[in-house]
């Protein structure tokens, strides 16, 4: 059994191909044979009773009878069936002595039992807790002798593993080599034994695992069975491993093992079938028989459609698949679409982001089937989980161009390093790595030993080029032939303002193209621009209202920007910020995306670039470089990431991109630069000054490794696979500086030597598997070693914003002046002047320490429930200079929530003493998320409401779901408004 209906037992993955594959092989060698396979659902207490019962009772003096059982056990010696219930275990479970008894009682000459599960006496509760998928029961006194022969997985006091790669348990795999061989002839019990039993415990070393099996008993003359063949049962189950081949139209997969409802769906969605980069990928490179591909092409390109084909293929043939994402809303918007794609479909849908409404619990559970993470979460649960990776059949890691990026990069690198390590034990998921447009690999396809599938066609074409002040726009066309062109006349770009600015051009720009029908996405390097050019665009296009998404916005705990939202949408645009709450942003993706949501113009910042579906018909860049970051120059790659949201299947013919432009010969430089520039080449983000931090987070990755070892871990990924290609002496150029970091780590307890291997202790793996830097990391134990716990969990999340990475973090300070200087005095009103103290520590200047006083009040504020304008006002030195808009509170709370997980760890590691201030801060994870007082945090519980909702139904003396229940349904309304009350009584909105 892979599935229990008990939701405490945790899945399996290659139990049920156990029994598939050892019912089909004997029935195809043994044409006599009498046989019946249950699985799953058909598994329960009962029927498998019956089935073996019966057999044993009605079998003659002649008759052979083979038993194999693969899934879980009790620690009390019984077997688990797909009906077993964790709070009754003695009456839905079988017990081996009664199987025993009746092995005894039977008349038949031999009967073998296969059994691919532990003898370890772990309880089911606890498979959720160890590494892999053991499956756990007690020994098995009695069920051998005379004629009775006992092929076991382990030994009593072992573990069995399923073997990531083959689909099946160790033992089973084992077994199936074996009597397949085909130098045999025939097959002889107990001969054979001692090859199956050799091979699985050979297997298992290779995964870092121990495992026996034994074969126990005997047999009078012995037990000959023909040679063994992959017959029509095995083939029918489990088919040779062909590239699928298919004609372009979905009516076929259906016949494939496809299921129909998604088929239905995808006909519906893409009446034309499959465009020729997925059709390459399928017929060419076998994403649909298993194979493992490096997708390289440009935005709206069908990329995602081809990691969906291999995931629902992988789902039906039992497998389990992730998608890997850059971004929070990139995940909630996949799953949504999953969700509503695929869940009627049966397919059941997961998210990990490190948000509370994740589901975690179903993924360590392994009670999904696909699933979408935020790359740290994934890296973060696979660590502390391997269970995780040997599940997988396939993992589709998106936006594969963010392993250049300086700060997201290290993840991604350390994800595939991962991935590719794990081959080495046999975790070999199929892998899809899927990228916008990169210049040269580097071999980045090579270390990955992936093929690559590469195009730069769109199946919309896509007309990129660059517009000046007096109208002329030199341009590429779909033929690739460059031209110019008067877009504009001189006449209609006038300056609107005291002083020439993109709006000059934004405005008759946007007139023209509105006004035929097409929807604009006008990117700002910042916040402030992005909003201001939406309300200019309302104000100067004169469209009506978007109704339909100003009837869904959120009605309280607003924003600054919330009230610029709803001028804006009056007008018929919008703009996409972290300034607006998220039921804003996705009221206005919904809107957008809705040909007849009202929205004609969206400004938006860059993150906007990555991802999320926004179906444009022009895209305007108004600027090319970044703001805050020393005003670094959007990269190629960047530009031709932000230029493919123009133009989409289904939506236009062709995509224009616009980049602005002040003079002819600006104009003549960018377009030389980006619309014909070529994309940068890919490159680690590894840079030797991170030695150490990428050192400790490797080492976090093994269970111990001799130190002159450790370098090749080093090379193993791809910015020390390409250093050591450069540089031939790389290796021992490093080695040296690896052992004194080593003896580093040995001096302050994160490492320690077992025999000639060097082990991270649990303090130097909780910073291994950390989001922090190792010098961060070092920091905040050192604060912590220093720390009054006392103090409580509010002290350690202003203890957090010491770190680097915190003070990365930006808040904004007025710096004329000392006039910030009050955040120190409310940082000691809120914390304590011990911990306002404590800010000071490592910080570069009174600014910095300024910052980081500033950032712990505004938590404070968060914390406590304060109205998310009344924050902005206390905490914006003036409205223009230093002030502090909802993007930068949720930048704060989302960086210290992320880093918290992080101190979290090690803090468990340094006060194994102190589980309940632990458990304050795993609440505050949840806190952080909703800005809510501890008292109000139960309110959840009620469904999912806006920040502002929680905290209306909190101020009118809720403290629990019963609390709202006992409101009036006409009082909720007027309290949450009439959609969420409706939506919360389970009544009709029309009622």
């Amino acid at each position: 059994m892979n599935k229990h209906a008990d939701g405490g037992i945790g899945e399996l993955s290659g139990a049920c191909d156990d029994a598939r594959a050892l019912w089909a092989l004997f029935s195809d060698n043994l044409p006599d044979l009498e046989s019946r396979l249950l699985l799953d659902e058909s598994a329960t207490l009962e029927s498998s009773r019956i089935a073996v019962f019966d057999a044993l009772a009605a079998a003659q003096a002649d008759d052979v009878v083979i038993l194999s059982f693969a899934g879980h056990g009790s620690a009390n010696g019984r077997l688990v069936f797909s009906d077993t219930h964790l709070d009754d275990l003695d009456g839905t479970t079988l017990p081996m002595s009664e199987l025993a008894d009746a092995f005894s009682n039977s008349r038949a000459r031999v009967v073998l039992c296969i059994l691919d599960c532990c003898f370890s006496g772990q309880a089911p509760a606890r498979v959720l807790e160890t590494d892999g998928n053991p499956r756990s029961f007690s020994p098995f006194e009695g069920i051998f002798g005379e004629g009775r022969i006992l092929l076991a997985a382990c030994g009593p006091s072992e573990s069995a593993w399923e073997q990531p790669g083959s689909g099946h348990g160790v033992l089973t795999y084992s077994i199936l080599q074996s009597l397949t061989n085909p130098d045999l002839q025939s097959i002889s019990f107990p001969e054979i034994a001692g090859t199956i039993v050799t091979a699985a415990r050979v297997a298992a070393q290779q995964m870092g695992r121990t495992q026996t099996p034994e074969f126990l008993g005997h047999i009078a003359g012995g037990l000959v069975f023909p040679k063994f063949e992959r017959g029509e049962n095995f083939l029918a189950a489990f088919p040779e491993s062909e590239i699928l081949k298919v004609s372009g139209d979905f009516a076929e997969f259906e016949q494939f093992g496809f299921p129909a409802a998604v088929v239905e769906n995808w006909k519906l969605a893409f009446p034309n079938g499959l465009n020729p980069l997925q059709l390459k990928a399928a017929n060419d490179h076998g994403v649909l028989a298993g194979k493992s591909l490096l997708v390289v092409a440009p935005t709206s390109s069908g990329k995602t459609l081809i990691g969906e084909m291999a995931s629902v293929h992988a789902v039906a043939s039992g497998k389990k698949a992730v998608f890997l994402l850059p971004y929070r809303a990139l995940v909630n918007e996949k799953y949504e679409d999953f969700s509503a794609n695929y869940g009627a479909a049966g397919l059941r849908i997961a998210r990990c982001s490190g948000d509370a409404s994740d589901g975690v619990g179903p993924v360590l559970s392994g009670r999904y089937d696909i699933a979408f993470f935020t790359y740290e979460m994934f890296l973060n649960m696979a660590l502390g989980s391997p269970r995780l990776l040997s599940q997988l059949g396939l993992v589709v890691l998106d936006e594969g161009q963010f392993i250049t990026d300086p700060n997201r990069g290290i993840t991604v690198e350390l994800i595939l390093a991962m991935l590719l390590r794990g081959q080495d034990v046999g975790i070999n998921p199929q892998l899809l790595i899927l990228s916008a447009v990169i210049g040269k690999l580097n071999g980045f396809d090579q270390w990955l030993d992936l093929p690559l599938l590469r195009t730069d066609v769109r199946p919309v074409p896509l007309i990129e080029g660059v517009l000046d002040r007096q109208g002329s726009f030199q341009h590429v066309g779909v033929d690739g032939v460059s031209r110019k062109e008067q877009l504009l006349d001189a006449t209609e770009i006038r300056i609107r303002r005291d002083k020439p600015s993109s709006q000059d051009l934004i405005v008759p720009l946007a007139k023209k193209l509105v006004g035929k029908g097409e929807k604009l996405l006008v990117f700002r390097n910042v916040r402030g621009p992005a909003e201001g050019c939406a309300e200019y665009l309302a104000k100067e296009l004169g469209l009506p209202p978007a109704t339909n998404v100003l009837d869904t916005l959120p009605s309280q705990d607003l924003t600054s920007s919330s009230h610029r939202l709803r001028r804006c949408l009056e007008g018929g645009t919008a703009f996409h910020n972290t300034n607006l709450l998220r039921a804003e942003r996705q009221a206005v993706e919904r809107g957008y995306r809705n040909r007849d949501g009202g929205i004609h113009a969206l400004a938006a910042t860059t993150t906007l670039a990555a991802g999320i579906n926004t179906p444009a018909s022009t895209v305007i860049l108004a600027e090319n470089n970044f703001v805050g970051e020393d005003g670094r120059p959007f990269t190629v790659a960047e530009y031709k990431n932000m230029a493919g949201r123009a133009g989409r299947l289904g939506w236009n013919e062709i995509g224009k991109a616009i980049i602005l432009a002040d003079t002819p010969i600006e104009r003549a430089q960018l377009f030389q630069k980006y619309v014909l520039g070529t994309p940068e080449d890919v490159r680690s983000s590894f840079q030797h000054k991170n030695l150490a931090t990428w050192t400790v987070r490797l080492l976090s990755q093994v269970r111990g490794v001799r130190v002159d070892e450790i370098p090749q871990l080093l090379v193993n990924t791809f910015g020390g696979y390409t250093a050591s290609r450069t540089n031939p002496d790389w290796v021992s150029h490093v080695s040296l500086e690896v052992s004194g970091l080593v003896k580093r780590m040995l001096d302050l307890g994160l490492a320690e030597m077992q025999g000639d291997l060097v082990h991270l202790t649990l303090l130097g793996r909780a910073c291994g598997a950390s989001s922090l830097s190792f010098d961060s990391s070092l920091r905040l134990v050192d604060l912590l070693r220093n720390f009054n716990t006392s103090a409580g969990a509010l002290a350690v999340l202003a203890l957090i914003q010491v770190l680097d990475e915190m003070d990365s973090t930006y808040i904004s300070v007025f710096k004329k002046g000392r006039g910030e200087s009050v955040r120190a005095s409310d940082a000691a009103q809120r914390f304590g002047v011990d911990v306002m103290r404590s800010l000071q520590r490592f910080a570069a200047d009174e600014f910095n320490f300024w910052q980081r006083c500033k950032r712990a009040s505004i938590l404070f504020d968060w914390l406590e429930g304060i109205e998310v304008e009344e924050i902005e006002r206390r905490y914006s030195y003036t409205p223009f200079q230093g002030n502090v808009s909802y993007g930068d509170i949720i930048r704060v709370t989302d960086a210290t929530r992320f880093h918290l997980r992080s101190a979290h760890q090690i803090f468990a590691a340094m006060f194994p003493e102190q589980p309940e201030l632990l458990t304050q801060l795993a609440e505050m994870l949840d806190r952080l998320e909703f800005g809510l007082p501890a008292e109000a945090l139960a309110l959840r519980n009620v469904g999912t409401l806006s920040r502002g909702q929680y905290l209306t139904l909190y101020h009118q003396g809720c403290r629990s779901a019963d609390d709202v229940d006992a409101i009036s349904l006409e009082r909720l309304v007027d309290l949450i408004g009439k959609h969420s009350a409706m939506l919360m009584r389970d009544e009709p909105e029309d009622a």
